[in-house]
């Protein structure tokens, strides 16, 4: 067999960096929606079944991201994000089992409430909501994707990021591109000064892939920066380090934001711990400001 790589969604944010970074890149097929509807039962059967020789693991990248988006399908089984964040991850972990394939499962820390009577940030182990009552509709299907990745698929792995951001991405702003815009464009809103959050820097989710491709260890690992910040606080240290001004960033809440009717809810006191991931493969993440002296470094 071939040591090939299935890569779902790999025309995205996290996933096209992973294309561009990993070593071996005549090793990934990377079908696009007319080849490969994961949404689709069948059609994930019959690729795995005529392709079983060509690769040996799989990352999903693939997912329903836009939080307010989805917030607008809520309750709804049937629904665009329900299919795309649930549904198409267990056909591909049913696949994945039936014809003994690696997956890897792309998450998001959205599968946290981060509100006052259970603060984050959390670790891999951390228990995650029974209901949808507390999460927002992406974060909830996103967790209910984790969960029928792991009862369908022995060999398989989770990994949550949160808040990813990198350098050259025409196709979408990340958390940090899109304050950068904003400012160039005397756009720039006030930032939460009360939400905890612990951004990842995408290059460092390619690092932690390769490595699970070659151990094939499972079950879950957190990647992002290995401390907590505020929306504020990065946003006052990356227009310093991008553009040379200071304090300039005016400073929301985020508690009065979500007081409004009709809001998203999204974690307040969120982050996720990465000390189990550091541990179990052997490495050391960047904290957020050595991740924005990167992007800085990688963006002139």
């Amino acid at each position: 067999m071939k040591n090939e790589i299935l890569a779902i969604g790999a025309s995205g944010l996290v996933g096209s960096r992973f294309t561009d970074l990993y070593p071996k890149k005549d090793h990934i097929i990377s079908p696009d929606l007319n080849e490969l509807d994961i949404t689709d039962k069948v059609q994930v059967d019959k690729f795995f079944k005529e392709n079983k020789d060509s690769f040996e693991t799989v990352v999903n990248f693939a997912a329903y991201t836009d939080v307010d988006g989805a917030e607008k399908e809520r309750g709804n089984e049937k629904g665009l994000v329900w299919k795309l964040n649930v549904e198409g991850p267990k056909n591909l972990a049913q696949a994945s089992q039936k014809y003994s394939k690696y997956l890897i499962q792309i998450s998001t820390d959205f599968v946290f409430p981060g509100t006052a009577d259970y603060p984050g940030p959390y670790s891999e182990d951390a228990t995650t909501p029974e209901s949808a009552d507390k999460l927002g509709w992406y974060g909830w299907t996103k967790l209910e994707g984790e969960r029928v990745v792991r009862k369908n698929c022995e060999t398989c792995v989770i990994v949550r990021i949160s808040y990813p951001f990198r350098a050259h991405y025409p196709a979408k702003l990340d958390f940090a591109r899109n304050i950068l815009v904003l400012f160039d464009q005397g756009k720039l809103y006030p930032l939460f000064a009360d939400q905890k959050l612990t951004p990842t820097w995408v290059d460092e989710v390619c690092k932690i892939l390769y490595i699970l491709l070659e151990e094939k260890k499972a079950g879950i690992f957190h990647v992002a920066c290995a401390e907590v910040t505020t929306p504020l606080e990065f946003a006052n240290y990356l227009l310093e380090k991008a553009r040379g001004v200071k304090g300039v960033v005016k400073e929301g809440s985020m508690g009065e934001f979500l007081k409004t009717s009709g809001r998203t809810p999204r974690s307040r006191l969120g982050g996720l711990l990465t000390q189990k991931t550091q541990k179990a493969l052997g490495i050391s993440l960047m904290n957020w400001r050595e991740a924005i002296d990167e992007l800085v470094r990688q963006l002139e």
